[in-house]
């Protein structure tokens, strides 16, 4: 009977160490009931049932806790501590101190690490020593201590190394790269979790829903709240399989918190109460105060508080105070100081607003952002200037973005300051003149523009995986096109896409930015160059336009943005639909034609006809907003002939226009699959002396890229493909393989002018903070000054013959603007659209 119990205990434990909660939970049991466990008549001390009954009990009490009843778990550890066996005291005393840490009672926690360690030390078993300093550093995390929790982590590796103990050391290594991540070394964080993941896969498979858990964490910290979701909602599927309702339900909580930042109040509040209950059900108050607060802040955002709202919000923080708790503790702080200032009642909130935050990295990032944006609401409040305080904070992240050498993080992290800069948008636009409104449109766009490109496809491990890739997507396509099953080559292309993109996002950052082009220097070139640029934003529900380049700045309010929003939509949908490689029934034809002479209309009716005087007969340089940041407007009628050119910002259009052009020959360069392509490229190449022609039979896409680098002028007809959900890996199709827009951005000197003849690559992403992504967007930040590309489909026949009398007005010197301004005149409802200068 012992040697059985034995088994089914030793086996418990190891199911329990992957996280295989419910089997463990199933072994733990049945042994208890071979040993005759009964808690009305406990084992008789000294025995060897009794010491085996006291060993099951004290794992049966931690897997307890997993299964969300700490309650039950610390009951059984009172009743096991009646007949333990000196030398298993350690382990008794450590289980508690584990069950109170994961329920939020940290003080006492920590004191029972420190009344588990001598036993443990002196009586074993090791890896119950090491698994202490493991523990004690996930404990140190949560009170903020993260120095002391690295060398606590440092030690167990030590530990776990010396016994020969591989699972645990990568579980240990996990929790020291949360720490380090914690610090604001996010980028060495990744490049820990990235190790880590790899030998779950291989020996622990179970264990992948922490990483998940883990990466959606450092998306939160660069604001890419929707890739943060996803991975949260995989690891509680997987915690959930495992039975492990505590980890899924801490997880449900935190895909609340980066809920409130993307999605509807409604549908996060819904999240965030879903955790709160299961939490206070579990016993970890102090996470479900968390989710309390969570729903508060949602109201608080919504102006939806109630009475008594900031006293309700200092309870819950004493509460979390009273636990030694540090974790989101000031925002708690912050957010009962701005209700206070929102119903006027001002008295101390200046005094707790000068405190410097006591957290560090990510933490203190947070805790400053907010800490600035109350004390510009309470500067206001006061009736003194609030600007100082929203612009200090935005400098503080402009520096915090300059540590990525990722672009999808450079722009995710501009979500961090979206209430800081609507905020100085909004008093600007009450109280300011329309520079300074055009200053602080700037301040949410296009930032990640900025910062020099860091190349990390240059980086051999980058290349060897883009190699693959190729090879992988390619397959993938002859596959498609022969009808055979693709589904295990397409699986290897996102596994592909996977590892060079955390191959990316662990680059640091270069640490420097390009300096702010103030709205003086960007009128003063404007006019200088005959140009208007139209700097679009949202206020009180319509959008508004800062003008430049006409006799002074001015500014202008337009249409609903919601109605200008929709007419985009629908004028892009019909767009699309006219470029199909089908033909048209006329009467359809003329339909779809009708439609977007309709949308096309409503837009100059809202947006041209109030600025129209303005303008006169200057060039323009349109700055959408993120949510019409597709609109076609060369085929707005006011606009159809006008040389038109669309930019990320003002500050990316005044960059593109003064940057050096580069000197290079022309490269013109075809993919496979397009019939008109040869006869296109052969006459444009003619229109260039000196160019490199490349044909669809020898287009590679490492000699493209090559043959982009310092020249003047690239033409690329190819089939390209926008991808929404991956922009680095939206493409263009050469015959040995894609030219993915992530490989761009490691050109050493752009072409001043690139034209993509192919369908969609227009198109770009808006990330949560107003920044755009895409194949275009790559072309923009690694340098490029203009980029000519399509919004929708377009017929490769209307591609050539449009794109061959572009090229020939380019020959006689008009602008890449002018250029397609006049072969545009004739071809109203082309998708073309000059991006840059």
């Amino acid at each position: 009977m012992l040697a059985l119990a034995w088994r089914l205990y030793s086996r418990g434990q190891r199911l329990q160490r992957l996280v295989r909660t419910t089997e463990a939970a199933e072994c733990y049991q049945e042994a208890l009931e071979l040993l005759g466990w009964d808690e009305g008549t406990p084992p008789r001390p000294g025995t060897s049932v009794a010491r085996l009954t006291a060993m099951v009990l004290n794992l049966r009490a931690a897997n307890l806790m997993y299964l969300g009843n700490s309650t039950a778990g610390l009951k059984m550890l009172d009743q096991s501590e009646e007949f333990v066996h000196a030398a298993d005291l350690g382990v008794l005393l450590h289980q508690r101190a584990l069950i109170l840490w994961q329920n939020g009672r940290l003080s006492e926690a920590k004191h029972w690490f420190e009344v588990a360690e001598p036993h443990l030390e002196a009586n074993g078993p090791d890896n119950f020593y090491a698994a202490l300093f493991s523990n004690r550093a996930g404990l140190c995390r949560d009170l903020g201590e993260l120095r002391k929790g690295l060398q606590s982590a440092q030690r167990a590796v030590e530990l776990y190394e010396a016994i020969g103990n591989p699972l645990h050391k990568a579980k240990t290594r996990h929790m020291e790269a949360l720490l380090w991540m914690d610090l604001g070394e996010i980028t060495r964080a990744l490049g820990a979790f990235d190790e880590v993941r790899e030998y779950y896969r291989q020996r622990a498979p179970e264990l992948e829903g922490f990483i998940h858990g883990s990466y959606a964490d450092a998306l939160l910290h660069v604001g890419m709240y929707g890739q943060a979701v996803e991975h949260w909602v995989e690891a509680i599927r997987i915690m959930r399989q495992s039975g492990n309702q505590r980890e899924a339900t801490i997880f449900e909580f935190w895909r609340a918190v980066a809920g409130f930042e993307f999605k509807p109040f409604e549908e996060a509040a819904a999240w965030a109460k879903q955790a709160m209950e299961s939490l206070y059900e579990q016993g970890n108050v102090p996470m479900a105060v968390l989710a309390q607060l969570l729903i508060l802040q949602g109201q608080f955002d919504s102006k939806d508080e109630g009475i008594d709202f900031a006293d309700k919000v200092e309870r819950l923080g004493d509460a979390l105070e009273n636990r030694g708790w540090t974790l989101r503790r000031n925002q708690a702080k912050f957010l009962a100081a701005r209700a206070r200032i929102r119903t006027a009642e001002l008295d101390g909130i200046a005094e707790l607003l000068d405190r410097a935050p006591q957290n560090l990295g990510y933490e203190a990032l947070a805790e400053n952002l907010t800490r600035y944006l109350a004390r510009a609401e309470l500067a206001e409040a006061e009736g003194g200037d609030p600007m100082p305080e929203l612009h200090a904070g935005l400098e503080m992240l402009d520096r915090y973005r300059t540590e990525f050498g990722s672009v999808e993080f450079q722009a995710g992290i501009s979500a961090l300051g979206v209430e800081l800069a609507d905020e100085g948008l909004r008093r600007t636009t009450q109280h300011g003149r329309p520079g300074d409104m055009l200053e602080w449109a700037e301040r949410s766009r296009a930032q990640a523009l900025r910062i020099p490109p860091v190349k990390s496809s240059a980086d051999p491990d980058a290349r060897e995986a883009l190699g693959r890739l190729r090879r992988a997507r390619q397959r993938a396509l002859e596959l498609q096109m022969d009808g055979e099953d693709a589904s295990e080559d397409l699986e290897r292309v996102r596994e592909l896409e996977d590892q060079i993109r955390a191959l990316d996002r662990m680059q640091p950052g270069p640490g420097k930015q390009a300096e702010r082009i103030s709205s003086e220097s960007i009128h003063e070139l404007a006019q200088s160059r005959e140009t208007v640029v139209v700097s679009l934003f949202e206020y009180g529900g319509h959008l508004r336009a800062v003008l430049a380049g006409g006799d002074r700045l001015r500014h202008v309010q337009l249409m609903p943005l919601d109605a200008a929003a929709e007419s985009g939509r629908r004028l892009g949908a019909d767009l699309d639909a006219l470029g199909s490689s089908f033909r048209l029934p006329d009467r359809l034809r003329q339909s779809i034609e009708g439609s977007l002479r309709r949308n096309a209309d409503a837009l100059a009716e809202g947006i041209w006809k109030p600025i129209d005087e303005y303008v006169g007969d200057r060039q323009v340089a349109i700055v959408p907003h993120s949510k019409i940041a597709w609109v076609p407007w060369p085929l707005l009628t006011p606009l159809r002939g006008r040389t038109v050119t669309v930019a990320p910002s003002a500050e990316a259009w005044w960059r593109a226009v003064t940057r050096p052009a580069p000197t290079g020959p022309a490269l013109i360069a075809s993919g496979p699959a397009l019939v008109t392509a040869g006869r296109e490229i052969d006459t444009i190449a003619k229109l260039y002396p000196d160019a490199q022609r490349m044909t669809a039979d020898e287009s590679d896409p490492e000699l493209v890229l090559k043959a982009l680098d310092g020249a003047s002028v690239a033409h690329l007809a190819a089939h390209g493909h926008h991808e929404p959900d991956n922009v680095l890996f939206s493409r263009l199709d050469f015959s040995q393989g894609p030219l993915n827009a992530y490989e761009l951005l490691g050109l050493d000197q752009p072409p001043g002018h690139v034209v993509l003849a192919s369908c969609d690559l227009g198109r770009s992403t808006v990330a949560v903070g107003n920044e755009t992504l895409g194949f275009t967007a790559a072309l923009l930040h690694a340098g490029a000054s203009t980029v000519v590309s399509s919004l929708g489909r377009v017929p490769d026949d209307l591609a050539a013959e449009m794109m061959i009398d572009y090229h020939r007005h380019c020959a006689k010197g008009s602008t890449p603007a002018e250029a397609l301004a006049a072969v545009g005149e004739s071809r109203p409802w082309h998708p073309f659209v000059t991006f840059g200068a």
